[in-house]
């Protein structure tokens, strides 16, 4: 059987879920029953103070690049349209674009989560865990066997401060194989050759995510994040042989308690801390099909139709959102409050 093998680097300290207690007072949030690492700071992306969200970048690393000092076997064969290219094989299967689309979906269910935001920028130079920049980078290498998943390395200790290389790096096992499997949340996973399950790149790359973002192993079997639940030390004990693409109670717990709940779209599409004409320009782009946002900005930008004043987002960017962000815009309040 084949199991998805995630790595969380020892060497950090990563949050756990907890259960916190939070007064609103005025414009800030007074933390009063969360321990967590050095009095509210731990590891996660831009500001370590819980619960501060954040900006995430993220990249594919540029085909061929090495595999830095991971103690992996060869170069970066993600894209390189060869041997061991994950994405060229998924996109033969199942259509041009089937890899970025399963990988985009795991980014937007947790920036669906909890207040953080993901935005895809141009890679690097750099072999695997030697750049600081962008924060996630995403590749394929042969690991040395043929059981292990993938690879996701949490955030810094101190990301504004002491940014680390290695962090926030994911790798694929080419040596593994992979599917985008057809069925629904909690069906069978299909199965290969020998009957082995396929890795659902979706899962997979849900639970790699999570470990960037600063989440250990579940101690739920049905988690997204479960890992090392039995005493075999092995991730057995965890459901791997379900479709699992939604985050449980336990993950949701975790994230949150990481970068607090997702915050409401606000309209801010160009990510400035304001919305004016540059917001409404792009959004007036993608409603009318000239320019496609990334999911951070799409997230920002579906703010229509509102329910009691409040947005309630359709998946759509549409004329709709385009008059509500010029409304906001202009200084009026949404719902005529």
């Amino acid at each position: 059987m084949e199991i998805s093998c995630s790595v969380a680097r020892s060497s950090r300290v990563r949050i756990v879920a907890c259960l916190c207690a939070i007064a609103l007072q005025g414009c800030s949030l007074a933390v009063h029953a969360c321990q967590v690492y050095g009095k509210g700071w731990g590891s996660k992306w831009d500001d370590p103070v819980w619960p501060a969200g954040a900006v995430v970048t993220w990249s594919y690393i540029k085909p061929g690049a090495g595999p830095g000092s991971s103690g992996w076997i060869g170069p970066n064969t993600l894209g390189t349209g060869g041997t061991g290219d994950i994405r060229a094989d998924i996109d033969a299967l199942y259509g041009a674009g089937a890899f970025d689309a399963a990988v985009q979906r795991a980014f937007d269910t947790w920036s669906a989560a909890a207040n953080v935001q993901f935005v895809q920028v141009a890679d690097s130079d750099g072999d695997f865990g030697t750049v600081t920049y962008p924060d996630i980078r995403i590749g394929a290498y042969d690991f040395g066997n043929p059981y292990s998943g993938g690879a996701g390395f949490g955030p810094p200790g101190d990301d504004l401060n002491y940014p680390d290389a290695l962090a926030g790096d994911i790798a694929f096992n080419n040596q593994n194989h992979f599917n985008i499997d057809p069925g629904s949340e909690g069906d069978p996973l299909q199965t290969g050759t020998g009957g082995l399950y396929l890795n659902d790149v979706e899962g997979l790359m849900l639970h790699e995510i999570g470990h960037t973002l600063g989440m250990g192993h579940s101690m739920v079997t049905s988690a997204v994040m479960c890992g090392y639940v039995s005493t075999a030390f092995d991730g057995s004990a965890c459901d791997i042989s379900h479709v699992n693409r939604e985050p449980d109670a336990d993950d949701l717990d975790a994230v949150t308690n990481i970068y607090g709940p997702a915050p409401p779209p606000d309209g801010d599409v160009s990510f400035d801390c304001t919305v004016d004409v540059a917001d409404v320009l792009l959004a007036t782009q993608a409603a009318s099909g000239q320019r496609t946002l990334n999911a951070a900005q799409a997230a920002r930008a579906d703010v229509a139709p509102l329910a009691a004043g409040t947005p309630s987002p359709d998946g759509n960017v549409n004329a709709a959102d385009v008059l509500l962000i010029l409304e906001k815009s202009m200084g009026n309040t949404w719902g005529g409050n």
